[in-house]
């Protein structure tokens, strides 16, 4: 899907979210429910802080949301549905990295969970990012700057937009 050129999707829908489903889960599941974006907060929901919150256009099918387990809450938000997820205990560490903008040091676990998510391979820009490695992300860079990006791209910096949390909360943008 090459996730990561599509911009009106916050971080935590793209590197989080796939942390919430089981392995046979993939994103076309949340497409055709309705799915909007996903966030770390609601400003008018403060009690759910660091809980990972999706937002959907209608309420989504019976089929979604038995794959999601462990629902804190659900209501309504604007003219969709807003429904709250603990994170796996099993990626804590991981969702704290990704907060950090550490998306390259995340666990083997969290990046083929990703990766299978989003039905990307070791050609993909998000693969790039998470591994640092080929010349997918670069490019990338390249063309949607329309310029050439000088200086060499380091095993020490990561490849991709820090982690801005001001994006990543539901109503405060």
């Amino acid at each position: 899907m090459e996730v990561l050129k599509y911009t009106n999707y916050t971080n935590t829908t793209k590197f989080i979210l796939p942390l919430l489903f089981d392995n046979n889960t993939r994103y076309h599941e949340l497409l055709k429910n309705f799915f909007i974006n996903a966030f770390i907060a609601d400003m008018a929901n403060k009690e759910n802080d660091d809980k990972i919150h999706l937002l959907f256009a209608d309420y989504p099918s019976l089929s979604l949301t038995q794959k999601l387990s462990n629902i804190i809450t659900e209501y309504r938000y604007k003219d969709g549905y807003v429904l709250v997820y603990p994170l796996n205990l099993e990626f804590e560490e991981d969702y704290e990295k990704i907060i950090r903008g550490e998306y390259s040091t995340i666990s083997e676990k969290a990046k083929n969970r990703i990766l299978s998510f989003w039905e990307e391979d070791n050609n993909s820009l998000i693969w790039g990012v998470l591994y640092k490695k080929g010349d997918k992300v670069r490019k990338y860079y390249q063309k949607v700057l329309g310029t050439k990006i000088y200086g060499s791209w380091t095993r020490e910096k990561e490849w991709w937009i820090p982690f801005n949390i001001p994006d990543e909360i539901l109503g405060l943008t």
